[in-house]
């Protein structure tokens, strides 16, 4: 995951790496081709954390909104609060794991927003547990959303996506961790996975031009931060806009700062 990866500093919104221009944001010259046009928007699990955030942002840069949940209560809270800010919302209940539904349910927003050019996979299932704890069909529950899952929205995904201008899939991804917060062992190992498969795709994607991009957040997401949903929402439309790069990190400059010590030899 280094060929290409950037990595953002939310203290300052300072970025760094080997995509030229990637931490600009798309108003203007860093947009992609067909920045005019119309354009559609699917978040898969718009999550309390940014969701709304991540909407609205996209929704000020003019993309039609559509969102997917297993919930109809979360369609519900993200439509009140996008409609009190003007934008209306084209929501649908799906679970991830039926394949059937979650079919049908990306297609007929992809339809009802003017068609898709962005597919941001935000679903999760995290069940608590350590690496000698977790039980079997705890984990193949939690891969089934959070590695299945994103594979189907990839592939359900792409054919609706040919030919559309700026064509992205944004998979988000957590930060790499030696020890999970709260014994979170088995999404750990899904959002790892999900990393890995996001590039071992992005090539055959590429060939079709639909560029697929994991979007790494390296820490909690809240009001209080580290990470403010704003910051989050801001670094999810950069990874769309910029004009090259893979992998997209965001964490917060305390956690860069530690990241980046160098301890001493023994000696």
């Amino acid at each position: 995951m280094d060929n290409g990866a950037v990595t953002r500093d939310a203290a300052d919104g300072s970025a760094t790496g080997t995509a030229a221009g990637a931490a600009g944001t798309a108003t203007g010259a860093g947009a992609p081709a067909g920045v005019g046009a119309t354009r559609g928007l699917v978040v898969v699990g718009p999550g309390a954390a940014f969701g709304t955030a991540l909407l609205r942002r996209f929704a000020g840069e003019g993309f039609a909104l559509g969102v997917i949940s297993r919930s109809s209560d979360t369609i519900s809270r993200v439509s009140a609060e996008l409609g009190e800010a003007g934008y209306p919302i084209a929501g649908a209940v799906a679970d991830v794991t039926d394949q059937r539904a979650f079919s049908a349910a990306v297609s007929r927003l992809a339809a009802e927003i003017g068609g898709l050019n962005v597919l941001v996979y935000n679903a999760k299932l995290s069940i608590r547990g350590t690496a000698f704890s977790v039980r079997a069909d705890s984990m193949n529950q939690t891969l089934a959303v959070n590695v299945t899952g994103a594979l189907m929205s990839v592939q359900i995904a792409a054919p609706l996506m040919a030919d559309r201008p700026g064509a992205t899939i944004l998979l988000t991804v957590a930060g790499p961790r030696s020890e999970p917060a709260a014994g979170r062992f088995a999404l750990a190992v899904g959002k790892a996975g999900v990393a890995a498969m996001g590039e071992s795709m992005a090539p055959l994607l590429a060939a079709q031009g639909i560029r697929l991009r994991t979007v790494v957040i390296d820490g909690r997401v809240g009001p209080a931060g580290p990470l403010l949903p704003d910051a989050v929402a801001d670094h999810f439309f950069d990874a769309f806009a910029a004009p090259g790069g893979t992998a997209f990190r965001l964490a917060p400059a305390a956690r860069r700062r530690r990241a980046n010590t160098q301890l001493p030899l023994e000696v």
